[in-house]
């Protein structure tokens, strides 16, 4: 019953998607300093980086948080 409730959680997630936003930045915006971090973060050597290990730092220095909404397009 656990695993049946576990997959059932997991399936219910991964249609939730989160986004980086910051107020009054449009999706432009974060989609240029998202791959300003992950430029950074491949400059860094050999490492193989999971995807939050890599935007979580520094988006969050950047000031941005996660959300449910996207940022605007505009």
């Amino acid at each position: 019953m656990k695993k049946i409730l576990f997959i059932a959680s997991l399936l219910l997630l991964n249609g939730c998607a989160m986004y980086w936003t910051k107020p009054g930045n449009n999706l432009k915006q974060v989609s240029k300093d998202l791959l300003d971090c992950r430029l950074q973060a491949n400059q860094g050597g050999e490492k193989i980086y999971q995807p939050m290990e890599i935007e979580g730092p520094c988006m969050t220095a950047k000031g941005y948080m996660l959300s449910y909404t996207p940022p605007p397009e505009t």
